[in-house]
């Protein structure tokens, strides 16, 4: 299932949850930045050495930059309307 690291309240977190409604894609999400776990943290900056959210795990594959993820939802999870995915 796909993982979203990053609190709600952030505006490119957002954009991400909105794509993953319209995609109609199961996720969950862990509360990452001020407020919550840090993104200083060693496992954070493990995924993300830019320290920032969101950050997306898909199995094992993990990205990062809400404009990149969402494209990458896009390109991966879209069914077409002629049968292709």
């Amino acid at each position: 299932m796909l993982k979203i690291l990053g609190k709600a309240s952030s505006i490119n977190v957002r954009k991400v949850l909105w794509a993953c409604v319209e995609l109609n894609l199961p996720f969950t999400r862990d509360d990452w930045g001020a407020g919550f776990q840090p993104t200083s943290d060693p496992r954070f900056l493990a995924l993300n050495p830019n320290g920032m959210v969101p950050v997306i795990q898909d199995g094992d594959f993990v990205l990062w930059e809400s404009n990149s993820i969402i494209r990458y939802l896009a390109a991966r999870w879209r069914t077409f309307p002629w049968g292709y995915r």
